[in-house]
């Protein structure tokens, strides 16, 4: 049995929540070894009104007191020498964590959280995203906001090239290569990509490489155009566009907006006689709820996070509320999938209970408009572990709630290997009569090469 040092006192209850508390209890955290991050966490005072944390990073269980440990699906420390090195960079690219609880004098555990990281990047970044996921989860742990099973099947285990290999391929992939989109249509009944029957033939749009590109297609209720992003294939930002699809071509795009900011994913949401619209804008409480009216005009309504940068906002209803589906970038750029809900589109919109109800590379972010059918609701996210965009994972939401909130995954949309947009599947969306994609490609850009080659060589030499 795993002794508590000194510093530990033994748990007291049997019960970790109870309705009332009236001092911090103790509890024992290992599996994680000191960093900054670490330590701003545990010195947080909000986290000391609930729980203080005795930080003992190699206590294993039974334990004689209360234990709070960070581990893998196999039960592994997440601090064991070498563990982080096997996993960073190597497929699947994804790594599951779980904060597990065993009570004093147990060796049963219990998943008070679970999430699935990626693990491309930098190796500094991925040690620092294990540290903040891991102290994210003692926090809500302690303040009663823990998600319990992430109800996913946890990543597989690390396999294929040595990290450092693979992030040398992918830095030079990067010099090289260039990310070319492309939107596409799909005449697939909903209720087969629903099942995971996949796409069908799909119709592509200026497939040949050029200036700028189409991504992120929505509808435009009651016309026959489709809003998207128009990105600059280099040196520039995105721009929120339409174009004509009654002749089975984009025509020449209608700029709706273009304020010399990024904006793109232009979600659109039919209700109460009026179309809404709700782009992505990165910055820092930009994120804005448009009426888009019938002359292209977009007008704003209402700011719906004054202080976060959130991703892909997706607008739907269910339940006499209206909710917004995000991914706050200050947490992370494409893993967690957040919630907003307002009992009218002008809000006052009101932040989910569990801020972020969900933390999964393979299956957090949004990626197109929320469908309902039958009474069930379906969500599409983005599977980001190999790539951005890499795939679609479609999710049945099971409980939707201000407080709670959970999904299973249904079906899974990957690109054509051997059509023209083969690396990456983002966005799926409906228009009432068929389905509306888009898909990437990595082309060689020698001016973007020439580019990068020369602001990498400033930076070593200034």
């Amino acid at each position: 049995m795993a002794v508590a040092t000194s510093r530990s006192a033994p748990w007291a209850g049997a019960d970790a929540w109870p309705a009332v508390r009236r001092a911090p209890f103790v509890v024992v955290l290992s599996g994680i070894s000191r960093s900054g991050i670490v330590d701003a966490a545990l010195a947080d005072p909000v986290l000391h009104e609930a729980a203080i944390p005795r930080w003992e990073p190699d206590c294993t269980a039974p334990c004689d007191a209360l234990l709070w440990r960070l581990e893998t699906v196999s039960g592994e420390a997440v601090n064991r020498p070498g563990l982080l090195a096997e996993y960073w960079h190597r497929r699947p690219y994804a790594m599951t964590l779980r904060l597990v609880r065993y009570l004093p004098g147990s060796a049963e555990p219990e998943i008070l959280d679970e999430a699935t990281l990626g693990t491309r990047g930098p190796r500094a970044a991925f040690v620092a995203s294990v540290d903040r996921l891991a102290m994210r989860f003692v926090r809500d742990a302690a303040l009663g906001r823990s998600r319990g099973p992430a109800g996913m099947k946890p990543a597989p285990a690390p396999h294929g090239m040595p990290g450092w290999l693979d992030a040398m391929r992918s830095r030079w992939r990067d010099r090289l290569m260039t990310e070319w989109w492309s939107i596409g249509s799909s005449d697939a009944p909903l209720k087969q990509i629903l099942s995971g029957g996949g796409p069908g033939a799909i119709s592509w749009y200026r497939a040949e490489a050029g200036h700028r590109y189409l991504a992120d297609p929505f509808p435009w209720p009651g016309t026959n155009r489709i809003l998207c992003e128009e990105m600059p294939l280099r040196d520039g930002v995105g721009r929120i566009v339409s174009v004509s699809v009654q002749a089975g071509e984009p025509g020449n795009p209608a700029v709706h907006l273009d304020d010399g900011r990024h904006h793109s994913y232009p979600a659109t949401f039919a209700g109460d006689g009026k179309v809404y619209c709700v782009p992505e804008s990165p910055d820092r409480g930009t994120t804005k709820i448009h009426v888009l009216h019938d002359d292209g005009t977009l007008e704003p309504l209402c700011l719906v996070a004054p202080h976060a940068r959130l991703a892909d906002p997706t607008l739907f209803r269910w339940a006499d509320r209206y909710w917004l589906a995000c991914t706050d970038l200050d947490l992370g750029t494409h893993d967690n999938l957040c919630l907003m809900h307002a009992p009218g589109i002008a809000g006052p919109w009101i932040k989910h209970t569990n801020w972020p109800v969900k933390t999964d590379i393979r299956g957090a972010r949004p990626a197109g408009m929320v469908f309902a059918l039958d009474g069930r609701l379906f969500r599409p996210a983005q599977d980001c572990a190999e790539t951005y965009g890499a795939g679609i994972t479609i999710h049945e939401i099971l409980t939707l709630t201000e407080s709670d909130f959970r999904e299973t995954q249904v079906a899974e949309l990957r690109p054509d290997a051997t059509g023209p947009f083969p690396h990456g599947l983002h966005t799926l969306v409906h228009d009432g009569a068929r389905f509306w994609v888009d898909g990437k490609r990595f082309v060689f850009d020698p001016g973007q090469f020439r580019e990068k080659l020369l602001g990498r060589a400033s930076r070593l030499f200034s």
